[in-house]
């Protein structure tokens, strides 16, 4: 069975950077700013539903993952930025909550590139969590002995000398 954090994260990843890229669109758009406010305060709220989950299944991922050194020592980082920039979307979203209405364009520029700060961190968390799954096998049942266990018949390919002209 697929592990429970990997099928959550996903979602608190795009409510964030959505959350941001809304910021930058509402800048671009003072018509429709106070639209784009409400989806930006929507995605935030979402978004730290979602992470709140993460973090919850990350920790129990965290005590039953067989894992090395070399993997827990990034673990320990992804979990420590999941926990800032979880935090730092939590100001955003108390912030807007508070002052949307009330926020004037100079406010609203620094929240817009505080929530972009805050999704260059995540953005590097989840670089770190698939370099833990795609650099180091973290999880990752080996594929050789599924497909051999599998199936009756495994299929091997010669190594080919491709050549293209062009």
């Amino acid at each position: 069975m697929i592990p429970i954090h990997p099928r959550i994260v996903h979602f608190p990843l795009a409510l964030f950077m959505i959350a941001a890229l809304v910021g930058i669109i509402a800048l671009l758009s003072p018509s429709r700013r106070n639209l784009l406010k409400e989806i930006l305060l929507w995605n935030l709220g979402f978004g730290l539903l979602g992470a709140v989950l993460a973090i919850i299944t990350g920790y129990y991922e965290e005590s039953v993952l067989v894992h090395n050194e070399a993997i827990h020592e990034l673990m320990e980082t992804h979990e420590l930025l999941g926990i800032i920039f979880t935090s730092l979307f939590l100001v955003s979203f108390v912030w807007m909550l508070i002052r949307k209405s009330k926020m004037g364009k100079i406010e609203f520029i620094s929240i817009v590139l505080f929530l972009i700060f805050s999704s260059g961190i995540l953005a590097y968390s989840a670089h770190l969590g698939g370099k833990m799954v795609y650099e180091n096998g973290a999880g990752v049942v080996p594929m050789k002995k599924i497909i051999k266990d599998n199936s009756k018949d495994t299929h091997e390919h010669e190594e080919h000398n491709h050549t293209h002209e062009h």
